[in-house]
């Protein structure tokens, strides 16, 4: 079968570079021609931007916001966002480089597009488009109110499939469940990341949809060994901290601890060298060294979905710090492997009965595989 994917693959995040690669290689290995349409409209392509003009409009939040007609204060406000704009780019281009490179080297893409109506004006060669994984339905983001994350583009003779889709969210808005609803219409079948998903689905009117795994467990670690072979991560002997957003105090005093106890360094993957407490600070990691110097460690302490992802696929032990614990995707995937008491704990010496939870994620797996090949087959 020739399949189209469109997912969020090109934002320099790691989950998303990662899931979008782990889905397109099953694929292949089941022999499928597998492309991902390389769509990336304009509010996604933020991160490194140097467009000057996208800083030009002044929001509400900002105090300047009363001059927002002025030209004089457009402009200084836009030279106060521009610059630090400028200096991260300076600061990350390694970083950034490396996920180019794993872009252009890994992923296999269509032809550019930026926005809606050149998905629609294009004549699709595909028997089926997917969508997923990640957050691709988050009504708070833009992508979540676009219809090409809907499928709302090609024949209608294509059959559309959504694979490990993410609302983000625990709750819709009345105008989000009337637009999703009406777009979701034309789908196959349809899979979602977190139970919360199912509910939301079920409100929506959806009562076929199925909880499936992210797709970076579809892969076998041996795939994954595959990817990163071409080197290994510098120290030996180290607490990996991935702290995203602000400086997590749990995740600091959990680092801390472990090494203290076990004589570990503490290394940092980030983008911004936020991290004072850590011994090595490694701010230009791409998709492949993520996934590296998470195997190689001896611990893992983070907020991140696809750290614990990863932890939990090459059997590194781990601790998890989140803030909002009932609606999260990382309390979801914990519980499948029955592993809560690695959220947010209070005490560092838990031991992980791996033979366990390798049979729990095995049969989650197992179930995820079936649905993409019960879809592909019918």
């Amino acid at each position: 079968m020739e399949i189209k994917i469109i997912t969020c693959h090109d934002v320099y995040n790691y989950g998303a570079s990662l899931q979008a690669y782990a889905l397109q290689t099953y694929l292949k290995q089941k022999g499928h021609g597998v492309e991902i349409i390389d769509y990336l409209p304009a509010y996604m392509d933020k991160a490194y931007s140097l467009n000057f003009n996208r800083y030009m409009s002044i929001p509400k939040m900002s105090p300047l916001y009363k001059y927002k007609d002025n030209a004089f204060f457009r402009i200084v406000y836009a030279i106060r966002k521009y610059l630090p704009q400028l200096c991260k780019i300076v600061r990350q281009r390694g970083r950034k480089l490396a996920f180019d490179r794993f872009k252009h080297a890994y992923l296999h893409l269509t032809e550019h597009y930026v926005e809606y109506r050149d998905l629609k004006d294009v004549q699709w060669v595909a028997d089926v488009f997917i969508v997923g994984s990640d957050q691709v339905w988050n009504p708070l983001f833009n992508n979540g109110r676009d219809p090409s994350y809907f499928l709302q583009f090609g024949s209608l003779e294509t059959k559309r499939v959504a694979y490990a889709a993410s609302f983000g969210v625990s709750t819709l808005e009345e105008q989000d469940v009337k637009r999703m609803k009406e777009w979701l219409k034309s789908f196959s079948a349809i899979s979602v990341r977190e139970t919360t998903g199912l509910r939301l689905l079920s409100d929506i009117g959806i009562l076929e949809a199925q909880h499936v795994v992210d797709p970076v467990f579809l892969l076998s670690p041996k795939d994954w060994d595959i990817l990163i072979q071409d080197g290994n991560s510098s120290v030996s002997a180290y607490v990996l901290v991935y702290n995203l957003g602000q400086v997590d105090e749990s995740i600091k005093s959990c680092a801390q601890e472990l090494a203290q106890k076990h004589n570990l360094s503490i290394i940092s993957i980030e983008d911004s060298n936020k991290i004072k407490y850590a011994d090595k600070i490694v701010e230009n990691a791409g998709p492949i060294e993520f996934v590296r110097y998470i195997k190689a460690a001896r611990y893992v302490v983070t907020n991140s979905f696809h750290a614990t992802a990863f932890s939990l696929k090459f059997n590194v032990p781990f601790y998890v710090f989140i803030k909002n614990v009932t609606s999260s995707r990382i309390s979801d995937v914990l519980s499948l492997v029955a592993l809560q008491e690695r959220l947010n704990a209070t005490s560092f010496e838990m031991e992980i009965d791996w033979t366990k939870v390798n049979l729990k994620m095995g049969n989650c797996i197992k179930s995820s595989k079936k649905f993409i090949d019960d879809i592909l087959c019918l």
